[in-house]
């Protein structure tokens, strides 16, 4: 989902069970600043992800 500033970065978007879980922090416990296409990538996950809960 873009290249990450630091390795320990995590952005992740996942479906665990009935649930959308989005997991954003940066290595240091801050959130992360993501640019316009990572924000666009983002939502285009979690999008993908909602359609997949309502089927």
């Amino acid at each position: 989902m873009g290249e990450k500033l630091f390795e320990a970065d995590r952005l992740e978007a996942y479906h665990d069970g009935s649930s959308i879980c989005l997991i954003a922090v940066g290595t240091h416990g801050d959130p992360l600043d993501l640019a316009d296409g990572e924000v666009e990538a983002l939502i285009a996950k979690l999008q993908a992800l909602l359609a997949a809960e309502k089927s």
